[in-house]
């Protein structure tokens, strides 16, 4: 499987995979607390496989199905190698992080954490580089 983003229609439902699902197994899923349209399945040898979404969220992934490579290796200022996807250009206003994952940032463009625009992972050693970048 390299896709890493599918919709289903009929439950309206999206899905944002960080690793192959086949290789990990799902511990748990959990709500990000600031957006219940987004819910994180967490693995026991990874920090989160891969993310649902639900609503209006949903719906903005929709456009991306079947898509593989969604993310990109970026460097931050000091240096820090970290994947990130974007579903647009908007900037930046809230980033978020779940309790039990302080290395992956969620981000949406309004302080209300309503307008999910992407994904930062700076947890890099967990993540396969090859399945998210495609290299």
């Amino acid at each position: 499987m390299d896709k890493q983003v599918t919709y289903d229609n009929e439950a309206e439902m999206g899905y944002i995979y960080l690793a192959e699902p086949y290789k990990y197994k799902i511990s748990n899923t959990d709500e990000l607390p600031q957006n219940n349209d987004i819910m994180l399945d967490f693995g026991n040898d990874l920090p989160i496989i891969g993310i649902e979404l639900a609503g209006d969220t949903a719906i903005k992934v929709k456009h991306l199905v079947d898509t593989v490579h969604i993310f990109k290796k970026e460097i931050t200022a000091d240096h820090e190698l970290f994947y990130s996807f974007r579903l647009n250009d908007k900037s930046v206003k809230q980033s978020v992080t779940h309790p039990d994952t302080a290395k992956i940032v969620f981000l949406f463009s309004d302080a209300d954490c309503l307008d999910f625009i992407g994904i930062d992972i700076y947890e890099t050693k967990s993540y396969d580089e090859s399945f998210l970048i495609g290299r």
